[in-house]
């Protein structure tokens, strides 16, 4: 499988409350906004944010029911941060904007990493590779 383009459809429960968080807290940049959803730009990921009750039209779609879905946070959006500091500041302003960072980013298995979930719960997490920083070192 090669995408051209890779997006993640988030479903919440307040887009309003969700793009604040993404936007003004986070500091990503809206490049769509309609009724019931909002979309960011990442590098490489498109992230919608959409109501709940759109996320049924795309369960009925597939012909899944909604229930035998997992709950929001059955699923890890990993991201690789530039370095130790960034990865803090985004910690802080996550937990800042109203989102849950669980505890401090720590080092573990060659790398330092972090963790926060947003106001509905789905949980990121920021690594930077410690090996990145040894091979820029040298």
């Amino acid at each position: 499988m090669k995408p051209v383009a890779v997006v993640v459809s988030l479903p919440v429960t307040d887009v309003e409350r969700s793009s604040r968080f993404y936007r003004d807290g986070l500091g990503l940049e809206t490049s769509d906004v309609e009724e019931g959803a909002v979309a960011f730009e990442l590098p490489n990921l498109s992230l919608f944010l959409i109501e709940h009750s759109q996320y049924k039209t795309y369960t009925d779609r597939a012909g899944i029911r909604a229930d035998d879905l997992p709950v929001a946070g059955a699923c890890v959006i990993s991201c690789a941060m530039s370095s130790k500091g960034e990865l803090d500041d985004v910690l802080a302003r996550a937990k800042a904007a109203g989102g849950s960072v669980p505890r401090p980013a720590d080092d573990h298995d060659e790398g330092y990493m972090g963790y926060f979930s947003d106001p509905d719960g789905h949980l990121w997490e920021l690594v930077f590779s410690t090996r990145t920083e040894a091979a820029g070192a040298s």
